[in-house]
């Protein structure tokens, strides 16, 4: 208990012997700054308690507290969405035009001449065979003497009936086999099929062509063919019928409409082949170049926004601050496209006002001072 006391007595004589160094003596000092002390305690306690028994739609926050930002006001508007893919040009026929009989070629065509459907492309010589038909032709002649002298014979009783229609029979052999010799010299030109140049190697004049050896290869590329694959989670929102359009790698740009959609993916890909047609009247685009092709989708309403918007929430979802009612909200977003100008996002109201600068320094329900943006601001579209 001593002990106690005699502690505290120190401590006071301490304490006094800094007040006495601090003040010089003068105590008048101590007591005006401890009663100055007091009165603002009391004062600040007086004021929360004023606020605590206050009815909180009267309590008026002090002004000028929020966060300076940088808003835009952002309208939405029709962003057609689109499905891109590569793919390459084909011509729509693309025939080899093959010897039905043997012959030595005559007549040639020559590689990249254009053709149209009938012209000549290959003559074979006729050989023997204007030779084996003027023999049939006499044999012929010669049965149908026979068979008529027969048939007079049977009308008169001379002759069987049997052997009359023998006779007959030899003279239609005959002419059958004139008929297929005819039939073999026909083939003998080799004639186009449709309109289309003609690709690759031909037979040369003087070479044998055999049955099934190749005259020419002939190509057709009006319509040209542009095709690609598009994933499986795509393909339900093609149509046949749908436009298109296609840049080449040779600089041309091409529309077209979607004239094929293949019913089963590739085991491989997972994909379904697409094929769009496109005229070439004067066969200007050419075969099995590449191609960047873009088939438009169903628009729907977007804002384009400046990249340096775009921010992420505490669970890590993308998205915008916008400015409502003096407030900062989160606002989660999908990204549809970006280019060089910004980037469009969908999941906003049709009217908002997002915040462009400052938007790292606001939490959701920050109280904000906003200003609104003029010209661009980091890449912002103005």
């Amino acid at each position: 208990m001593l002990n106690g006391v005699f502690k505290l007595l120190v401590a006071a004589a301490i304490a006094f012997g800094i007040v006495t160094y601090v003040t010089g003596g003068d105590y008048e000092q101590v007591k005006t700054a401890a009663t100055k002390a007091m009165d603002q305690s009391l004062a600040r306690k007086r004021a929360r308690q004023a606020i605590a028994n206050a009815d909180p739609a009267t309590i008026e926050e002090p002004r000028d507290t929020g966060i300076e930002v940088v808003t835009k006001q952002s309208r939405a508007q029709p962003l057609a969405s689109s499905l891109k893919m590569t793919g390459a040009t084909e011509a729509s026929r693309r025939v080899e035009i093959r010897a039905e009989t043997s012959g030595i070629v005559s007549v040639a065509p020559s590689k990249g001449m254009r053709v149209r459907q009938g012209d000549l492309l290959c003559r074979q010589q006729i050989g023997a065979r204007s030779a084996r038909r003027n023999a049939s032709v006499a044999r012929l002649q010669q049965a149908l003497v026979e068979a008529r002298s027969q048939q007079t014979l049977a009308s008169k009783g001379l002759a069987s009936v049997n052997a009359t229609s023998a006779r007959k029979a030899d003279a239609e052999v005959l002419r059958s086999e004139i008929m297929q010799i005819d039939a073999e010299i026909g083939q003998l030109e080799i004639r186009a099929p449709f309109d289309g140049v003609i690709e690759g190697d031909t037979a040369g004049i003087g070479s044998l062509l055999q049955p099934g050896g190749v005259c020419a290869t002939v190509v057709d590329p009006d319509p040209l063919k542009i095709s690609g694959f598009v994933p499986e989670f795509e393909i339900g929102k093609l149509r046949l019928g749908n436009p298109a359009t296609a840049k080449l790698v040779t600089g041309e740009t091409v529309r077209g409409n979607i004239t094929y959609i293949a019913q089963t993916a590739d085991s491989a890909t997972r994909t379904f082949e697409v094929e769009i047609d496109v005229p070439n009247p004067g066969y200007r685009l050419r075969d099995a170049v590449t191609a960047q092709i873009e088939i438009p989708l169903n628009s729907q309403p977007a804002h384009r926004l400046p990249q340096s918007a775009l921010t992420l929430n505490g669970d890590g979802a993308i998205g915008v601050m916008i400015a409502a009612g003096g407030r900062a909200t989160f606002r989660k977003v999908e990204i549809l496209r970006d280019d060089e100008d910004g980037v469009w996002v969908s999941g906003l109201r049709d009217d908002v006002e997002v915040i462009v600068v400052g938007q790292e320094y606001v939490s959701e329900g920050s109280r904000l001072k906003t200003t609104p943006q003029t010209g661009n601001i980091l890449g912002a579209p103005s």
